[in-house]
């Protein structure tokens, strides 16, 4: 009588399950090992989360530092804007309004990203002084989506870095950059390397050629005729109702930078209208604190002097100086 073979186990079958866990468990093991670093060193040096390392900006890239210059406690006013603005100096402001300013503009940004900055450096201060916002044409948009039109699509404003969503800022460390700023971090942290200037640099990208860029063009005049003006500025209304959140005592001053005079548009049309209730709004949404609208974008010896631009729009050192005392004189209280 033949004798009946016990079933055999085939180890395959035991084995590869383990190996799924095991992977799979070790996978997890690396992701918490990641997170807790991140949480721990805070690689972008935003203070989502207590930290076992201090401030100090180790970022080069112009946009993600401003997360670590935006939470610096030595500061209580800033400056907002893009590169219409850039050359506002607050090393300047700083010693003529006894203020303590930090460079926020952005280069490429537009008042979305403006915006959320200045809701990012609100809240990460509760002595807040001043607000200082070079607030160019596209603050008079009528794009309720405040689509940004300065700059191409490709363009990719960190918004996570700048939110309110402490998950939505892990969830993007999961890349390389983050760890590479980790190291920035600890060797900034043993005193092997030296902090990048907390206060910004008020100057133009050394990289950045006007040359190669072509001139702007006037838009074509639309004439007036008895058309109709739009007032909508949803840019606007985002600014004022931020604005309302504040105490009067918070300083705001919204300074529009020229242009090259022939990039204004001409009396009688219909963008000169719209541009005309654009600054009316502007000034309505600072007025009643001090601070106030500051209008340079009108035509004048200085905007009609070629030699004060690099390209048409983005004005030379001499009219930031230019501007910078009548900014001191609002946020002073002096008329």
């Amino acid at each position: 009588m033949p004798v009946r073979q016990p079933a055999v186990t085939h180890a395959p079958d035991r084995v590869w399950p383990r190996f799924v866990a095991g992977i799979a468990g070790g996978f997890f093991v690396v992701l918490g090992i990641w997170l807790a670093a991140i949480i721990l060193i805070d690689p972008y040096d935003t203070g989502y989360f207590p930290s076992l390392l201090g401030p100090g900006v180790v970022d080069d890239n112009d946009v993600t530092a401003i997360a670590g210059r935006g939470r610096d406690s030595r500061f209580n006013a800033a400056i907002f804007g893009n590169s219409h603005g850039l050359l506002l100096d607050p090393a300047r402001l700083t010693p003529a309004t006894g203020l303590r300013f930090v460079q926020l503009t952005t280069l490429g940004s537009g008042p979305r990203e403006q915006l959320a900055l200045i809701r990012y450096f609100l809240r990460r201060h509760t002595d807040v002084k001043a607000l200082v916002l070079a607030a160019d044409r596209m603050w008079c948009t009528h794009d309720p989506t405040l689509r940004n039109t300065l700059v191409p699509a490709s363009y990719r404003f960190p918004d996570w870095l700048f939110g309110e969503s402490r998950l939505r800022y892990v969830a993007n460390m999961l890349s390389l950059r983050p760890f590479r700023l980790m190291r920035r971090r600890i060797l900034l942290a043993m005193g092997r390397i030296a902090p990048i200037d907390p206060v910004g640099v008020a100057a133009y990208p050394a990289n950045w050629d006007f040359a190669a860029e072509p001139d702007a063009i006037p838009e074509p005049p639309i004439p007036l005729n008895g058309r109709q003006v739009s007032t909508a500025f949803p840019a606007i209304d985002g600014l004022e109702a931020l604005l309302a959140t504040l105490g009067r005592e918070i300083a705001v001053v919204v300074a529009m930078p020229p242009l090259h005079s022939t990039l204004l548009p001409q009396p009688g049309t219909l963008q000169a209208a719209e541009l005309a209730n654009c600054k009316a709004r502007l000034a309505r949404a600072v007025a009643g604190r001090r601070g106030g609208f500051l209008d340079f974008l009108v035509d004048s010896p200085l905007s009609r002097e070629r030699s004060n631009f690099f390209d048409l729009q983005h004005i030379r050192e001499n009219v930031a100086r230019a501007m910078e005392p009548q900014i001191v004189s609002a946020l002073n209280g002096v008329r």
